[in-house]
């Protein structure tokens, strides 16, 4: 272990190259801690807020849906991007709502994560419900998912033989199988 190093890079000027409908993308000229110069190119990303819904008998409730970068179907828990000012919170109820068709009572804050810091600022927080109503999903449109209940303890083990992949899901479901065990 050497010496503590400053590692902080400087913004020189940023570079707008496109601007979408979710995302935009940049690629920054930067002054490195040593004075050297380089390019950071990086996503922007508003952020979003994913749920654990997690019921009385122990099951989750998870959404399988496509992912075109991936070519597959992927197994989630319900999610979604933060609105024009809309805080956290109130992103993750909605989302549950949409998604699953889960009306949550309240909500228990697990943490704040970063999906991929190496290209992209999206921050996503991550909550558990654990009192809820059940009610009827209603998808944005072009948002086809399948919703599957499955016993907590099946979706640690998809977890643990990378059946289940996607990062804010297994973040949600180690967390909350570390809270069981406390």
């Amino acid at each position: 272990m050497g010496a503590v190093m400053n590692c902080e890079e400087k913004t020189k000027k940023q570079n707008l190259i496109y601007k979408g409908r979710i995302l935009t993308l940049y690629n920054d000229e930067v002054i490195l801690a040593d004075g050297s110069e380089s390019c950071r190119e990086y996503v922007h990303h508003s952020g979003g807020s994913s749920v654990l819904a997690v019921d009385q008998e122990g099951f989750v409730y998870l959404v399988e849906q496509f992912r075109y970068p991936y070519r597959e179907m992927l197994l989630e828990i319900p999610a979604g991007k933060l609105e024009s000012g809309e805080n956290a919170y109130d992103c993750a109820i909605r989302e549950l709502k949409e998604e699953v068709g889960l009306t949550a009572d309240t909500l228990v804050y697990l943490g704040l994560i970063y999906p991929s810091p190496g290209y992209t600022d999206e921050p996503l927080h991550i909550f558990l419900a654990t009192s809820f109503t059940v009610g009827e999903n209603k998808p944005d449109e072009h948002e086809l998912i399948n919703v599957k209940k499955i016993k907590f303890e099946d979706a640690l083990q998809m977890v643990e033989t990378n059946q289940i992949k996607d990062a804010k899901t297994v973040t949600a479901i180690l967390r909350y199988a570390l809270l069981q065990r406390q």
